[in-house]
């Protein structure tokens, strides 16, 4: 990279005194370019519901009226690394109903945020669920 950026300084700016600065422009150039195309930050609001478990509008009691718990997953070339005992969203859920001690049976008015840092071949992302934890009737 470092060649081919000398070359091209060379080619455009053939006086020597000038060569060292646009090297230095052209290498600090690419390097903010491959930062910016090789990360990245996204969030992403979602919904998901626990199909399993209709609650209707009046059939339940809140117990915390906001919980919230996150995971994080690794993957190397698409390849998830790490904590795979499920899903991050079961994980998520089963932990924000574990900060009520038992009391809650479900959460309701609830999203899962989604952070993603992307650095190349390597891809790490971060879930966050918030929600209110509820007592079905």
């Amino acid at each position: 990279m470092t060649i081919f950026c000398a070359m091209v300084a060379q080619r455009y700016n053939p006086k020597e005194k000038n060569m060292k600065k646009s090297i230095q422009a052209l290498v600090i150039a690419t390097v903010a370019i491959a930062a910016v195309a090789l990360t990245g930050c996204t969030s992403m609001p979602g919904a998901i519901m626990d199909k399993s478990k209709p609650i209707d509008q009046n059939g339940y009691t809140v117990v915390k009226s906001e919980v919230s718990a996150t995971e994080a997953m690794v993957s190397i070339l698409g390849f998830s690394v790490g904590d795979l005992r499920g899903s991050p969203s079961r994980r998520m859920y089963q932990a924000c109903l574990a900060q009520t001690h038992g009391e809650a049976d479900a959460l309701i008015e609830y999203s899962t945020d989604i952070k993603t840092l992307s650095l190349g071949i390597v891809n790490v992302m971060w879930f966050t669920m918030t929600g209110t934890a509820v007592k079905t009737k």
